[in-house]
């Protein structure tokens, strides 16, 4: 009984189970280690920015959130973290979650996840290897919980079961556990997973929201700095590149950095208007650098908070509601702390600054004395050689008047 309830499930559920892959290329490099345990950790991916499709022609549209139950689709932030064995993740929603949403005239309601293991293309369900998902539909009456891996696109198998699974949620809250037992998909040490919230009407509404692609575990940021290493003199000011870099090799869409205080003398500044034209092409951000005259020599780590944007493309043929298929969008937004290190050396002495100074500009110095050394002599000797012909002139003139 409960095998064929799982199949019908499975089969009733096939508007969803056919879905997301993002485009995006990170490279994922499999190790014999487990999973290591991280924190809590947050992602932001807005707010009322779900999709509202048309299962029957396909047309989609900004959701308006007048539906009954568009806002327990509304996925505002995810918090999640990892103890080694299971990932655990809290989906904190716009609207509440219902013990039978039947009451609310919809036919599914859906809170998911899908696991990306080795970040290929032809492996799984277009690229998806896992997925977890919670469901209540009108067939069964229930809330049911299952983990599937996939095989093909055609061929996948049940990893997990569990009927009447209602602990995800409490009644009218708005938060959604979605937990994965990393055991059952392999221990992945490096992997990528996708959270997505549904609820469907009838054949012509579905409203949707969902996650960009998330790194696990969560990659870690350094700044790679032109010049580098970045050293500065006491009382130096200048202007430096700094370019945020990601552990997954991926360059990160930084659209705004804020450095935050800090407990040295220094002053980082960057120019926010043009940080957006910098990162397109993924080029150094401009960052102002002041060193007071009275900061003390050493090694100093400025802490720099950066505010990034990961965005994720769905093809069209990957995502399929009712006979449609269709291509999604979605975007998340997160914050990183990188440090950026500075020496702080002592200031010239002067005739260290006479040395510097000719050393700048001694060649130029040098031509144009010689130009004016050079001139000034070539005036002086035409200026001799006038004189010396108006002397004779006057000698001449002088033997005439006497009659000599």
């Amino acid at each position: 009984m409960i095998r064929t309830l799982m199949w019908r499930i499975l089969i009733s559920s096939s508007v969803v189970l056919i879905f997301f892959l993002g485009v995006q290329n990170e490279l994922l490099v499999p190790v014999s280690e487990g999973l290591l345990p991280f924190s809590r950790q947050e992602i932001s991916t807005g707010s009322n920015d779900g999709i509202e499709v048309n299962g029957t022609t396909g047309m989609q549209i900004s959701a308006d959130y007048k539906g009954s139950l568009d806002n327990s689709t509304d996925i505002q932030r995810i918090t999640y973290n990892s103890d080694e064995k299971t990932l655990n993740a809290t989906l904190w929603l716009n609207g509440a979650i219902h013990l039978r949403p039947s009451s609310y005239g919809v036919n599914t309601v859906v809170y998911g996840a899908l696991v990306d293991v080795d970040n290929s293309q032809i492996t799984g369900k277009f690229g998806v290897d896992y997925q977890k998902e919670i469901q209540w539909t009108n067939k069964t009456d229930s809330w049911n919980a299952f983990l599937v891996e996939y095989i093909s696109a055609q061929n996948f198998r049940v990893l997990d079961f569990q009927r009447n699974y209602t602990s995800f949620f409490i009644d009218n809250q708005s938060i959604a556990e979605v937990p994965i037992n990393l055991e059952s998909i392999t221990s992945p040490t490096l992997f990528r997973v996708l959270y997505y919230a549904i609820v469907i009407y009838n054949d012509s509404k579905t409203v949707l929201d969902l996650s960009s692609w998330i790194d696990i575990p969560p990659p870690k940021y350094s700044f790679s700095t032109i010049p580098s290493p970045l050293v500065f003199r006491q009382g130096e000011n200048k202007e430096v590149g700094l370019k945020l870099v990601s552990s997954t090799g991926v360059a990160p869409h930084v659209f705004s950095y804020q450095p935050l205080e800090n407990q040295t003398a220094i002053i980082v500044q960057t120019e926010s208007d043009k940080l957006n034209q910098s990162q397109a092409v993924l080029s150094p951000e401009s960052f102002k650098i002041k060193v007071p005259l009275e900061t003390s020599v050493g090694q100093y780590i400025v802490p720099v908070l950066a505010n990034i944007s990961v965005d994720s493309l769905f093809p069209s043929g990957i995502v399929s509601l009712g006979n449609q298929n269709i291509s999604v969008t979605s975007q998340t937004f997160h914050t990183a702390i990188a440090n950026m290190s500075i020496s702080v050396i002592e200031a010239p002495t002067m005739s260290e600054q006479v040395k510097e100074f000719w050393s700048a500009y001694g060649s130029l110095i040098s031509l144009v004395a010689a130009g004016f050394v050079g001139g000034s002599a070539t005036y002086l000797f035409d200026y001799l050689k006038g004189r010396g012909k108006r002397k004779m002139i006057e000698r001449t003139d002088q033997k005439y008047e006497s009659g000599d």
